[in-house]
């Protein structure tokens, strides 16, 4: 694995083809992309080098952690003998560069067409493989994903889109709705503890010393939250667990999301082309998670024997 890995130290991951026959080649630089230290938001996007703390996480935001993957997938397919022998072989591989290259620079960029492009030729290398060591003939090939994803804010104002805009849940504690809120419970400290995608989390202690009933206080949340500029349903889960919403697409939606021993106090769904920036602590782009078609909506692929 080392060896691997270490090969593109000091590399970068340049375009495949000259930049002038991209769809996207005269979008290398959009404000809203994300600048990852030391990557950078036009081409080439340097990985650095293994001693730095950020040298691996570069190359998963590449084409390189597909390739790096497909390096995996053949040594596994050799030491575990796959399609060797009568009876039938399962193997799941994860390309996930597309869902990192979406996050940081949005599903309309070089970026995210590079990388398809880039994907397509790795894709070719693992069925090339394949067919060598166990034969096309005898495989059956089924591509598909485990999400689709939005287009970022930027790109859909650039385009005219107005509606299109994040939301920031860091200040929901101190909106004056919440405020009011507060006083009308009594409570002169945090209500809203955490926002985790896609669950509101109150402060379950302070709702119970105050001998407030937590259903009732879930739901209160709600309703204001309801009235928030780019949320378009906020679900209590005291609701959920009582099944006390209506039977619609969107509602089943949630709750099949909902887990009692899991899940937040409220479930927030944005309004389409609404969504938060942040990844794993990182302000990014654009970021999937909603019922909205362009998120809910995978092709599957069969293709072979």
């Amino acid at each position: 694995q080392g060896g691997h890995v270490s090969a593109y130290s000091g590399q970068s991951w340049s375009l495949l083809h000259e930049q002038s026959s991209y769809l996207f080649g005269d979008s290398d630089d959009r404000p809203w992309e994300t600048d990852f230290p030391g990557f950078g938001r036009t081409f080439p996007h340097a990985f650095g080098t293994p001693d730095d703390k950020y040298f691996t996480t570069r190359l998963t935001l590449s084409p390189a952690g597909d390739k790096l993957t497909l390096d995996f997938a053949r040594e596994l397919i050799r030491q575990e003998k796959l399609g060797q022998d009568a009876v039938p072989d399962y193997l799941s591989v994860s390309f996930s560069a597309t869902d990192y290259v979406g996050h940081l620079f949005g599903a309309s960029s070089l970026e995210a067409e590079d990388n398809i492009l880039q994907l397509d030729r790795t894709l070719a290398e693992l069925f090339e493989f394949v067919d060598q060591e166990v034969g096309l003939e005898n495989t059956l090939i089924v591509l598909s994903a485990d999400h689709g994803g939005p287009e970022s804010p930027g790109f859909l104002n650039s385009l005219g889109i107005r509606n299109a805009h994040y939301f920031d849940t860091d200040n929901l504690d101190r909106e004056p709705a919440m405020a009011r809120l507060k006083q009308q419970f009594g409570i002169g400290e945090e209500l809203i503890t955490m926002y985790s995608h896609p669950y509101i989390y109150l402060n379950r202690e302070l709702i119970r010393e105050r001998g407030l009933d937590q259903a009732t206080v879930e739901q209160a949340v709600a309703e204001e939250l309801m009235k928030f500029k780019g949320i378009s349903v906020a679900v209590a889960s005291s609701a959920l667990a009582e099944n006390r919403q209506p039977d619609t697409l969107l509602m089943r939606s949630v709750l099949n999301n909902y887990n009692a021993k899991r899940s937040g106090d409220i479930f927030v769904v944005f309004e389409p082309n609404v969504f938060i920036n942040d990844f794993d602590g990182l302000v990014v782009a654009a970021t999937h998670g909603s019922p909205w078609r362009y998120d809910t909506h995978v092709p599957i692929f069969f293709a072979g024997s």
